[in-house]
């Protein structure tokens, strides 16, 4: 039997799904994440251009990109 080893890297893939249930959210800067103390999850591309990046701190993405959703 061959075995196959597969690395999928779905970029954006939690703010795909808040789009998909939320169509408002297309096109402005996305940050999902949870909690003061929390880290981001995911964002937007539209957030990245603030500087916003995965594994940030919450408060630091959110002092980058005040208009977020």
């Amino acid at each position: 039997m061959n075995r196959a080893i597969v690395h999928m890297d779905l970029d954006t893939f939690f703010v795909s799904c808040e789009r998909l249930k939320n169509a408002e959210l297309e096109k402005l800067p996305v940050i999902i994440g949870g909690g003061d103390l929390g880290v981001v999850a995911s964002c937007s591309y539209e957030a990245r251009y603030f500087g916003v990046r995965s594994a940030m701190p919450i408060k630091l993405a959110l002092r980058l990109c005040p208009t977020q959703k």
